[in-house]
Parts: C-alpha cells; sequence; structure tokens
C-alpha cells in the first residue's frame, strides 16, 4: 500500500489551483487525472512507489517555487514584452476559441484560386 505517497499528491494537488480559463489545457486538471491514474483505488492502491517517489518530489519542487527562490527573475519583462494578466487572457481557451473562429471565416471567406483567376480576367 502506498498511503505516504497519496497523502503527499493530495498535498500537491490541494496546493495547485484549476484555472477555469484554460479547460482542457490546465496543468492542475492534468495533474488530477494523473492522480486518479496512479491512485484508481484511492489510498489501498498497490503502486510503484520509486516512480511515484520520483513524481511527488518533482511536483513539490514546483508548487514551492524551488527554482524561483535559488534563481530570482532580474526583470519582470517577458519576450512579448506583455504583463501576466494580458498574457493569462490571451492563453485562455474562450479568446483561443474566438480567435479560431475568426482565422476559419476568414479562410472561408478568402476566395479561391480558380475565383481569382476568373477576378483577373473579368478586371481585364
Amino acid at each position: 500500500m502506498s498511503v505516504g505517497s497519496y497523502t503527499k499528491f493530495v498535498k500537491i494537488l490541494e496546493k495547485w489551483p484549476l484555472d477555469p480559463n484554460k479547460a482542457g489545457k490546465d496543468l492542475g486538471q492534468s495533474l488530477r487525472q494523473l492522480f486518479s491514474h496512479n491512485f484508481p483505488l484511492g489510498s489501498t492502491s498497490v503502486v510503484n512507489e520509486k516512480e511515484i517517489n520520483k513524481q511527488v518530489t518533482a511536483l513539490e519542487s514546483l508548487v514551492s517555487n524551488r527554482s524561483l527562490e535559488a534563481f530570482p527573475r532580474q526583470s519582470t519583462a517577458t519576450f512579448t514584452l506583455l504583463d501576466r494578466e494580458t498574457l493569462a487572457g490571451i492563453t485562455s481557451t474562450e479568446f483561443m476559441g474566438q480567435l479560431t473562429g475568426e482565422v476559419e471565416a476568414s479562410k472561408a471567406a478568402k476566395p479561391g484560386l480558380f475565383q481569382r483567376l476568373k477576378n483577373i480576367r473579368l478586371i481585364r
């Protein structure tokens, strides 16, 4: 049994929030799916302790921001020169869906090769 690994994993999930703006591509949601895959029977599941402990250690490092504390950033700028809130809005699934719809609509409105050739002949 893996009660120790189970409780450590649960504590990580408690610290990792779900982002409703990123449905389907949220890391918190993926971690919960990984948890249900690793522990299908709850704390009584028989798992590979060594593998689960590796995952738990890596996730604890991410949750506690160890790398950020060890190597603080010199600047808050990103390569896009946008702030954190703007980037969060742009990467939300709602915005991405709107953008995909607009791209598909513009493709549908764009004339094909044959239509463009017909238009050229009519112009001359």
